[in-house]
C-alpha cells in the first residue's frame, strides 16, 4: 500500500506538469496488442487522510494496478486522478487521445481578471472623490490668503471666512456699516470695484478648488442684512445680486441707478430724452462715469454750448459728490477729479473734467 506523502507527492508532480501546460493530451502513435503481467489491489488511494479506494474503484471500474514488464511501474485510471484534482477529462475516440484540461485555472484567471477590473475602477472613484474634497488645512490656507488680500480693500474692512461642502464651497464675507466712514468708502466703492473684488475672490478659490461650486455673500452687521449676494458655478462666470435683487443689464447698483435718474431729468429739460448713465467708477481719487444718448438726440446735442452741457454735468456731478460723500472740505479731497464723457452712439462727442475743489468744471466738445 502506498503511503499517504508518496501519493500527495504523486499528485503534486502531476499538477505542476498539468499547469505548466493548460491541457494535457494522450495519445497513442502506434496501436497495437501486447500481453502484461500486473498485479491489482497494491495501490490505494486517500484524500486528506481518508481512503478512497474502494470509492474510485467502484466509480470507474479499473483500480490502480503496477505492470512488471515495465518495471513494476504503478498506472492508475487517468479520470480518477483528474477528478481528485478537480481537472476535467476529455476522451476523443477516433485519435485515442485523452486530454486532460484544467477548467478551474481558467474560472480563477477570469474571476482574478475580473476582481482586477474592479480594483482599478474603485481606484478611480477614489481618485475622484480626492478631488471633490477640500482638505481643512488648504481651506484654511485660502481663508487666509483672502482676509490678507481684502481683509480691508477701498477702505472698507471685510472678515472672511470659507466653508466647504460636498462639492461646494460657501464664502461669508461681513462688514459692518455702523461707522460713518465705512458706509462711505462702501458707497463710493461703486459696481465696478465691488465685481472686481467678488471676482478676484472668486478666482482665487476656483484656481485652488477646481471641482466645486461657490456661494457667496456681503453682508452688513448693521443693517443685519446681504448686501450682495453671488454665485460661481464651475467653469462659468460670476452672477451678482443686489440686496436680493440681480444687476441690471447695465451693471447698475441701487447708488448708479440714482445718478442715472438725475442724468435724465438734467438731460430731459434741455430736449434731450432717454440719456442714460451708461458707466460710473468711484474710487479714492477720482469718480469717472460715461453717458449715452439716441442718436436722434444729436441735432439737440450739438444746439447746446459746451458751457451749457458742462453745467449740466456740473449739476450731476454735484450729486455724485455728495451721494459718495465726497463733499468733505480736508485736504485729503482737494485733488479728487470726476471726468465723464458722452456718447452718441459708438462716438465720443466730447469729455468732462473737475476738479473736487472747484465749483465748476468744464466740457470740451470733440472736434468733428
Amino acid at each position: 500500500m502506498f503511503k499517504n506523502g508518496r501519493f500527495k507527492k504523486v499528485l503534486v508532480i502531476t499538477m505542476l506538469a498539468i499547469l505548466v501546460l493548460s491541457t494535457v493530451a494522450l495519445a497513442a502513435d502506434n496501436i497495437y496488442v501486447k500481453k502484461l503481467t500486473a498485479t491489482h489491489g497494491r495501490i490505494k488511494f486517500k484524500v486528506d487522510g481518508k481512503d478512497v479506494t474502494s470509492e474510485i474503484e467502484n466509480k470507474y471500474g479499473s483500480p490502480a494496478f503496477v505492470v512488471h514488464e515495465y518495471g513494476s511501474r504503478a498506472y492508475v485510471p487517468v479520470r480518477a486522478i483528474a477528478d481528485l484534482m478537480g481537472l476535467e477529462v476529455k476522451y476523443d475516440d477516433s485519435t485515442h487521445t485523452a486530454e486532460i484540461i484544467d477548467t478551474k485555472s481558467e474560472q480563477y484567471e477570469a474571476e482574478i481578471e475580473k476582481k482586477d477590473k474592479e480594483i482599478e475602477e474603485l481606484k478611480k472613484e477614489i481618485e475622484k472623490l480626492k478631488k471633490n474634497v477640500v482638505e481643512e488645512t488648504d481651506l484654511k490656507a485660502v481663508e487666509k490668503k483672502l482676509n490678507n488680500n481684502y481683509g480691508t480693500y477701498k477702505d472698507v474692512d471685510f472678515d472672511i471666512t470659507l466653508k466647504e461642502s460636498t462639492n461646494r464651497i460657501d464664502v461669508d464675507i461681513r462688514m459692518d456699516l455702523r461707522d460713518g466712514r465705512q458706509e462711505s468708502a462702501w458707497n463710493k466703492m461703486g459696481y465696478n470695484n465691488k465685481k472686481d473684488m467678488i471676482e478676484d475672490i472668486t478666482d482665487i478659490i476656483s484656481k485652488e478648488f477646481t471641482n466645486v461650486d461657490i456661494y457667496g455673500s456681503i453682508y452688513d452687521e448693521f443693517y443685519k442684512k446681504d448686501a450682495m449676494t453671488f454665485s460661481k458655478k464651475r467653469d462659468s462666470k460670476v452672477n451678482i445680486s443686489y440686496d436680493g435683487r440681480t444687476a441690471d443689464r447695465y451693471g447698475y447698483d441701487e447708488y448708479d441707478k440714482y445718478i442715472d435718474g438725475i442724468v435724465y431729468d438734467e438731460f430731459k429739460e434741455k430736449g434731450i430724452r432717454d440719456a442714460r448713465l451708461s458707466r460710473l467708477d468711484v474710487d479714492n481719487r477720482r469718480i469717472s462715469f460715461e453717458i449715452d444718448l439716441y442718436s436722434d438726440s444729436e441735432t439737440q446735442f450739438n444746439e447746446l454750448t459746451s458751457a451749457q452741457i458742462a453745467g449740466i454735468l456740473d449739476r450731476v456731478s454735484d450729486k455724485m459728490i455728495r451721494y459718495y460723500d465726497y463733499d468733505y472740505r480736508d485736504r485729503y479731497y482737494d485733488d479728487y477729479y470726476i471726468v465723464g464723457h458722452i456718447y452718441i452712439g459708438n462716438y465720443d462727442k466730447g469729455e468732462y473734467y473737475r476738479v473736487n475743489s472747484r465749483a465748476e468744471g468744464t466740457f470740451t466738445k470733440t472736434a468733428r
